[in-house]
Formats: C-alpha cells, sequence, structure tokens
C-alpha cells in the first residue's frame, strides 16, 4: 500500500505540472484550479471558472499525444464509467484532423498550444489554429515508478517485450505507471520500439544512471528498521522473496573480496515478526537492517538484478571499500559506465 501511495503521488505531481502549464494558456477570462483527485478512469479533478462566473468541475484526463485510437477508447471509458461530471482532456498540440475529430465525437480537450475545444450544457468553447508549443514534461529526473520498472527490465533482456500487465506484476506498479515510464524512456530515447519489438538502445548508461538514482530516488523512499543482536550472518536463513543487501550481498558478489560490517536484508515479510524470528531488537545505530522489497511478489532475483541492486547499495554507502567492491562487481556482471562508481 505504501508504495501505491508513493507511486501515486510521483504520478499526480507529474500530471499537475502539465495541466498547470496547459491552463496557462487558456483566454481570460477563463481560470482553471485543480481539485481534489480523483476518480474513475480520470486522472483528477478541475474547476474552471466561466465568463458567467460560475464554477463548473471537470474529471480530467493527461495524455501528450493522444492518437484517434486512444481518443476513441478513452472516451468510451469515461463513458462507461458514468462519472458524475463532464470529462476533459488535457494533451500535447493536436493536429488539426485531431481536434476535428474531438469537436465532431465531443471529446473535451485543452492541448498545449492553447487550442481547445468544451462543449458542455450552458457553455461552449472552440480554439483552433494555434501553433505547437510542446509541453515542457517533467523528465529531468527518474520517479519511483520508473525506477521500479528499470530495474526488471535491466535484469534480464526478455522483460522488456511481456506485456505491460506481466511487467506491472514483475515491477510491483501499475499498468498506467508502466505505460508513463515507456513514455519517458522513449522521451529520453532510451529505448525504441521496431519490428521486432522493443530494445534498449544504451543499457550501459542506463544501469550508469540507475545506480546514480538510487540512493536519492528510490531508496529514501524505502522503509526500513535498523536492528541491534548478535547472529552471526551466516547463521540466518533466508525466507522466500527475501536476498542480501549491502555488505554481505557484496561478499557474496567479490567471492569474499569485501568482510560485512553490516547485515542488510531486503525482506517482503512483516518487519516485527522478522526481527523476533532472529532475535533482534530495534536500535538507531544497530549493524542490522531490513528492507522493504519494493519489487513485485512475480519477481525472481537472478545475478543480474542482485549485482545491479548490490553494486547500488554499495555506492550510496560512500564507504570507500565497499565502492572498491562495487566497482569490482561491475566489471564482472554488468559492465555499466564505471566512471559514476567511485
Amino acid at each position: 500500500m505504501q508504495r501505491e501511495q508513493e507511486e501515486d503521488r510521483e504520478q499526480m505531481n507529474d500530471e499537475l505540472s502539465i495541466v498547470s502549464e496547459i491552463l496557462a494558456q487558456l483566454p481570460p477570462p477563463l481560470k482553471g484550479e485543480v481539485g481534489e483527485h480523483s476518480e474513475g478512469g480520470s486522472d483528477g479533478r478541475l474547476f474552471l471558472n466561466m465568463p458567467d462566473g460560475q464554477a463548473r468541475y471537470f474529471y480530467y484526463g493527461v495524455k501528450m499525444q493522444p492518437r484517434k485510437e486512444w481518443l476513441m477508447n478513452w472516451k468510451m471509458l469515461w463513458q462507461t464509467a458514468e462519472m458524475s461530471g463532464e470529462v476533459l482532456l488535457f494533451c500535447d498540440h493536436l493536429t488539426p484532423a485531431l481536434q476535428q475529430y474531438c469537436q465532431q465525437n465531443q471529446i473535451n480537450f485543452i492541448d498545449s498550444g492553447g487550442n481547445a475545444f468544451i462543449s458542455v450544457p450552458g457553455f461552449y468553447l472552440n480554439i483552433s489554429g494555434k501553433k505547437s508549443e510542446k509541453v515542457k514534461k517533467q523528465t529531468g529526473r527518474m520517479s519511483i515508478g520508473v525506477m521500479k520498472l528499470l530495474f526488471v527490465l535491466l535484469s534480464d533482456e526478455r522483460i522488456i517485450n511481456y506485456t505491460y500487465r506481466e511487467i506491472a506484476e514483475l515491477a510491483g506498479i501499475s499498468l498506467g505507471m508502466v505505460g508513463k515510464g515507456f513514455e519517458y524512456l522513449a522521451d529520453k530515447k532510451w529505448y525504441r520500439q521496431g519490428r521486432n519489438g522493443r530494445r534498449f538502445t544504451r543499457q550501459s548508461e542506463l544501469y550508469q544512471i540507475w545506480i546514480q538514482e538510487y540512493a536519492s530516488v528510490l531508496r529514501a523512499g524505502i522503509k526500513s528498521i535498523r536492528l541491534a543482536g548478535n547472529i552471526p550472518w551466516q547463521d540466518i536463513v533466508l525466507q522466500p522473496g527475501e536476498c542480501w543487501a549491502g555488505d554481505v550481498a557484496g561478499h557474496e558478489l567479490s567471492d569474499g573480496y569485501l568482510h560485512p560490517e553490516t547485515i542488510k536484508i531486503f525482506t517482503p515479510l512483516s518487519f516485527t515478526e522478522r526481527w523476533k524470528t532472529l532475535a533482534l531488537r530495534p536500535a538507531p545505530e544497530g549493524s542490522y537492517e531490513l528492507i522493504e522489497t519494493f519489487w513485485g511478489n512475480a519477481f525472481q532475483m537472478n545475478t543480474q538484478s542482485y549485482a545491479l541492486l548490490t553494486i547500488a547499495e554499495l555506492v550510496a554507502s560512500q564507504d570507500d571499500r565497499s565502492i572498491e567492491t562495487a566497482r569490482m562487481i561491475n566489471e564482472r556482471y554488468l559492465h555499466a559506465e564505471s566512471a559514476i562508481i567511485g
């Protein structure tokens, strides 16, 4: 539940930024105000202040580059959802043909160039002929959802061509986040869709960026707890879905080069039950740590993903010997751009 809430917040922030930028294109006295989030198939709720001083609310959707097929499906979606208000689409600049299609099919929209069509009882707006003006999408940093998506995609080259539903289950994210993630990757030109399916264009660079962003974007939002105790790490039996993190993982993947000083475990289990089983106790400065897994229950850790996760954890520690171990693991397993490791 916490993961889903974090992901929802990331998506909401991006969408609010896009909506606010497009609303600025509206002519006075029209003024929009984003309200509470969300209902049915919509991304949120919006209040438009009309020329007569009345406020009318809409449920809105955000789609950067909609095609005719998508517009048709989206209209069917909100029609079947039977939402209690009108629906409005925010999007990048629509071609004249798509603007006409929206008008003919009563699809309310405002695009990034300031073109708009809104037809509701008591109000009609039709603005056309505005030139294309791309919305500045918030693609500077990866979101938590994109980080989760990339983790499973980078673990096995076959996964990028799985269905969205299969990828969502592996990554522990929503179907919508899978789509938004691929849009982000396409915007960055990190993957392309060809005749033989999807493929990464610069995989080594993606390893590098994922490792760079791990500590501040993903790890910072993961639930964890520090613990104290006396059990040797060699005596700990990992449970299904668990894996070592940090020093112990580095020790394993470096053939014993790194001697574990802290004992970290990624676990999908209840922290309370797990620390009691291990005879540990909460302690802010403890040398043991339980970390909540961020991937989906369907995901199976393999050597590739284990190496990627371990390198990111070791680099995040900012410890010289751990970083040296991360370099060794990278050279053996990933071959990522190593300039960022150290």
